[in-house]
C-alpha cells in the first residue's frame, strides 16, 4: 500500500508557496529535475532512516521542498518503508530567531559582494540548470547579510583610521620637516 502511494503522480507537481516550493511525483528523477547545490559531507551524514537507521537512497525521494537553493527531501526507507526528511545542508538561526539555510546566505552575500543582485544570480543558476531564487527570498536574505556587510565595512574603516593615525605619530618629525 505504501508503495502504491509513493508511485502515484500528483495532479499539481509544482506547488508554489511564499517560502518554499514543493514537488511531488512518481520518481526521484521527476521530482528533482536539474541540479542542486548540496553540502556533501552533511548530506551523507543525514542519509539514515530515523526509524531503523538504514542508509537511505536518493533514488527513493518522494518529495522535495525547496527554499531557494536549499532543499528538504522526503525519502522512503526500503527496509521499514517509513519516510525521513533529509536536508541538503546546514542552517543557522538569524538575529530575529528565523532559520536560514547557509547556502542561501552565502549565495546572497556573494551576489551583493559582486554587485549582481537577484537577476544576475538567477541567470547564472539557470545556465547551471539549478532552480532559481525568488525575489522575496533574495530580499529576506539580503536583509540578513546587509547589516553584517555594513558592520564589516565600519570595522575596516576604523582599522584604517587607526593605522593612519599610528603612521602619522611615528612619522611626525618627517612630516613637520616637509611642511
Amino acid at each position: 500500500m505504501a508503495r502504491a502511494k509513493a508511485n502515484k503522480k500528483s495532479d499539481n507537481p509544482g506547488v508554489i508557496g511564499t517560502t518554499a516550493r514543493e514537488s511531488e511525483s512518481g520518481s526521484a528523477q521527476d521530482i528533482c529535475s536539474g541540479r542542486r547545490i548540496v553540502d556533501i559531507p552533511y548530506l551523507a551524514e543525514k542519509l539514515k532512516c530515523h526509524s531503523c537507521q538504514e542508509l537511505l537512497s536518493l533514488k527513493n525521494i518522494e518529495r522535495e521542498k525547496r527554499m531557494g537553493l536549499h532543499s528538504l527531501f522526503t525519502i522512503r526507507c526500503k527496509k521499514c518503508l517509513k519516510t525521513t526528511i533529509v536536508s541538503t545542508g546546514k542552517t543557522h538561526t538569524t538575529r530575529d530567531s528565523h532559520q536560514h539555510a547557509d547556502v542561501n546566505t552565502k549565495a546572497i552575500l556573494g551576489t551583493v559582494h559582486a554587485g549582481v543582485g537577484c537577476t544576475g544570480l538567477n541567470k547564472v543558476l539557470a545556465c547551471l540548470n539549478v532552480p532559481t531564487v525568488s525575489s522575496n527570498l533574495f530580499k529576506r536574505y539580503e536583509r540578513e547579510v546587509g547589516p553584517a556587510i555594513e558592520e564589516s565595512a565600519k570595522e575596516s574603516c576604523r582599522r584604517a583610521a587607526q593605522e593612519e593615525r599610528k603612521l602619522v605619530i611615528e612619522n611626525i618629525d618627517k612630516l613637520c620637516d616637509e611642511l
